[in-house]
């Protein structure tokens, strides 16, 4: 299928790419440039200046954390950028990474430069003032985009909108860009290239920050990861890495994990996908060094073109995280197992993939749901997945469609969209908030189940059915739209209260609830698989029945998926007949 649905997932929480069209929170106040140094260990720089009443956030854009990418550092490890001595204006943001794949033209917009030689940049938005809770520095939220691994950059995040929110509760904000597509995650056989360079790109960050996080008024010992979608996933791969785990100390995954089957796949998998990606680009040798090379020749631009290209490899995604024996030396279990104890807060929207179906309204595979469902089930569990493929499709064929008519049109897309949002997504959170609890530590999960059903957003209005859908949460937590504006109404600035409330206290405290409240949220209890707490307005509860149970089918998928089994337990020890749950979907 020439469509990736994951991708799609990003463009349904992209809406609409001009955020001209668009209310943002602060209209375009534009920040007051600093001239005033700070001496930190990176060098000396200068900053901008939100400020809000009698209130100032500084803001550093553009930091360097690496050296460029490029030449022989080009499918490298990344290198730490070099300490300065003259002060370095850090007034702007730094240009993305080049965008890859099948919509990396919606994001070449002109409002950000993409570019490979100097995109390894972060942002550091620090509030003015001292907190006496807080003596040894205010708590640090470190923050990773999402976008498949193909688009994003940390431009998107509006200064004044974001530094108006959770910098305002005593929060040190970082964001930080890294490599996508080929360039971050490409994979070679005999170990000339071993992908995985976009989350050590991460992780070089989250080292800056340790270092450095203090000279702007952060505790380097209370640092908080999270992400959203990609991000989020990147946010737990983070979690299980020895290379990483050390440099923070809380975790926050919104709408992705390492479970999630589109966020990662065995090292010989990915290989295929790198060998057949330069193929179709014209390339005729066998050789991995030869490979490589012509890797290292391409112009980055030529990585757009992706028009036409499906592997026989890859599911959703092509360019993703591998299971490398490096960045992830053991399998996750024991990597969960071995790390250190971290308090995590794990979310999902209630119906992840039905920002994309607007999208999908017009195409084959929508056109005719019913008869096209199994083309949906093509994507996400392929023959890359499980040695049961037909199987498979044949259970969750019948699992979400069984008594469903096919001229009813409204169930049928209920039914692949809950499909589509529980394969990709809530399969996986499920699978990691079970992950953390098993190992003793404390993890929240949650579905943000708030909708405006007023809402005049071009997206929200066209939805099919009005919920919550992916990385809509993200607005009333940073109070702007994934590359879009946000005027939230008297409402949404309730929200916005609430759910800020809710990230700032996990930050501070490990807890959602804060360090004095009533304990609403309660962690998750394997003794209660179902259970978590719905994220709404006016009422925020805990529930027993996360997605109407649905997902226990998928227990019965992973316990025959080869792949699932090799990169979470290290051996594929498969059932001789594929067992699923009986009950049925709805």
């Amino acid at each position: 299928m020439s469509i990736s649905l994951f991708i799609l997932f990003e463009l349904s929480f992209i809406s609409l790419v001009s955020s001209d069209l668009l209310g943002t929170l602060v209209g375009n106040k534009q920040p007051d440039k600093n001239p005033e140094v700070l001496n930190a260990p990176c060098g000396p720089i200068r900053g901008n200046i939100y400020t809000f009443g009698t209130k100032i956030v500084d803001g550093y854009l553009g930091i360097p954390f690496a050296k460029p990418p490029i030449g022989e550092l080009r499918y490298k490890k990344p290198v730490p950028f070099d300490k300065w001595t003259e002060p370095r204006d850090c007034y702007e943001y730094g240009p993305g990474c080049p965008q890859t794949g099948q919509f990396a033209g919606l994001t070449a917009t002109k409002t950000c430069p993409f570019a490979e030689d100097n995109c390894l940049t972060l942002n550091v938005f620090a509030p003015r003032w001292t907190s006496s809770e807080f003596p040894n520095g205010l708590p640090v939220l470190v923050y990773i985009y999402g976008g498949g691994f193909e688009i994003g950059y940390t431009s998107y995040m509006e200064g004044y909108a974001m530094t108006g929110t959770i910098p305002q509760r005593d929060i040190v904000v970082v964001t930080m860009n890294y490599r996508l597509g080929p360039l971050g995650f490409l994979t070679v056989a005999d170990g000339k290239a071993n992908g995985n360079y976009g989350l050590w790109d991460q992780t070089l960050a989250l080292q800056w920050v340790h270092d450095n996080i203090a000279a702007f008024g952060g505790d380097p010992n209370s640092v908080t990861l999270s992400g959203t979608s990609a991000g989020s996933a990147s946010t737990d791969f983070l979690s299980l890495s020895p290379h990483s785990n050390g440099l923070f100390h809380r975790s926050i995954s919104m709408s992705g994990t390492a479970f999630c089957n589109f966020a990662i796949r065995p090292q010989r998998v990915e290989s295929q996908v790198g060998l057949e990606f330069a193929q179709f680009h014209g390339f005729k040798g066998n050789d991995s060094q030869n490979l490589l090379d012509w890797y290292r020749a391409q112009d980055a631009a030529k990585f757009k073109d992706v028009t036409g290209f499906k592997s026989t490899a890859a599911g959703v995604v092509p360019f993703v995280p591998n299971f490398d024996g490096d960045f992830f030396p053991k399998p996750f279990d024991i990597l969960r197992k071995e790390a250190p104890k971290k308090d995590a807060m794990i979310t999902v929207a209630e119906m992840e993939s039905v920002g994309m179906s607007w999208y999908l309204s017009e195409t084959i595979l929508f056109a005719e749901p019913y008869s096209n469902f199994g083309k949906f089930v093509d994507e996400t569990y392929g023959l890359d997945v499980t040695d049961y493929y037909e199987d498979v499709k044949k259970n969750l064929t019948s699992f979400y469609l069984g008594g469903v008519s096919p001229l009813d049109r409204n169930l049928t897309n209920k039914q692949v969209v809950d499909y589509v949002s529980d394969s990709v997504f809530n399969s996986g959170a499920l699978d990691a908030v079970r992950s953390y609890a098993k190992y003793g530590n404390k993890a929240y999960f949650g579905s943000f189940n708030y909708f405006n059903k007023a809402s005049t957003d071009i997206a929200d209005m066209m939805q099919p059915f009005k919920a919550a859908s992916h990385s809509s949460d993200f607005k009333y937590y940073f109070g702007s739209g994934v590359m879009t504006g946000f005027n939230p109404n008297d409402e949404e600035k309730k929200v916005m209260n609430i759910v800020g409330n809710m990230m700032a206290n996990f930050v501070k405290y490990g807890d959602p609830n804060g360090k004095n409240k009533t304990k609403s949220w309660k962690p998750y209890n394997l003794t209660k698989p179902l259970m978590y707490y719905k994220i709404d307005y006016p009422i925020s509860e805990m529930a027993d029945n996360f997605q109407d149970g649905r997902l226990t089918i998928y227990d019965g998928i992973n316990q025959n998926s080869k792949k699932y089994q090799e990169i979470v337990y290290g051996f594929a020890k498969l059932s001789k007949k594929v067992k699923f749950n009986k009950s049925t979907s709805g």
